[in-house]
């Protein structure tokens, strides 16, 4: 018995110029979580090419036009050109939006830079945030880690540390230890927008 798989609209998405630009994208494609067609509007392609040409163009869309030039050329990546433009409306994003409600893509983004035009629509968002924030490492009270605290605290005697995902490790009585690494005990986790804060002490 042969078994065919038939390819959903729903297996491509479009990623945002932003998260083409930022560049990570081709990271995430590389360890093969995201599985899927990566489809590429023209009228992205034309939008970062053109900006990346400019004589005082910044070294963000200099990348962005490098991940574009990567993802078509490197035989590693499932890539499809869509020529499909909406005409009739003003702005990439808006453009990529309508385009992904036509042809029922999913769209791929940094965090929310597209939500005030996905809001009503049902489109399916994956976020490249949301990812990294699942992919770190969990903590509780009690837990014990090994930190190098490089800079005094905001109050007396605190150390501050960062682990590999750049989540911030708040040492009481750390101050006196900057430059060793020490186990420490998690009090408390605080997650904010600007990223995660772990309050702990030194354990004796």
């Amino acid at each position: 018995m042969v078994f065919f798989h038939i390819k959903r609209h729903s297996d491509y998405f479009i990623p945002s110029s932003e998260a083409i630009i930022d560049g990570r994208i081709l990271m995430v494609l590389k360890t093969g979580f995201l599985t899927g067609t990566i489809v590429l509007p023209q009228f992205i392609i034309d939008y970062i090419k053109h900006q990346a040409s400019l004589p005082n163009a910044d070294v963000s869309v200099k990348r962005g036009d490098m991940v574009i030039e990567t993802l078509m050329n490197d035989e590693g990546y499932n890539v499809m050109i869509e020529k499909m433009d909406p005409k009739d409306l003003n702005g990439i994003s808006r453009k990529i939006v309508r385009l992904a409600v036509i042809k029922n893509y999913r769209l791929l983004t940094i965090e929310n830079e597209l939500e005030p035009f996905t809001k009503m629509v049902g489109v399916k968002v994956l976020k490249l945030k949301d990812l990294g924030m699942a992919l770190k490492q969990v903590f509780f009270k009690g837990d014990i880690l090994s930190v190098k605290p490089v800079k005094r605290g905001r109050y007396t005697g605190e150390g501050i540390g960062y682990l590999d995902d750049n989540s911030t490790v708040v040492i009481e009585g750390a101050s006196t230890s900057l430059g060793k690494v020490i186990r420490c005990k998690v009090i408390s986790v605080l997650d904010l927008p600007t990223g995660r804060v772990i309050f702990s002490k030194i354990e004796q």
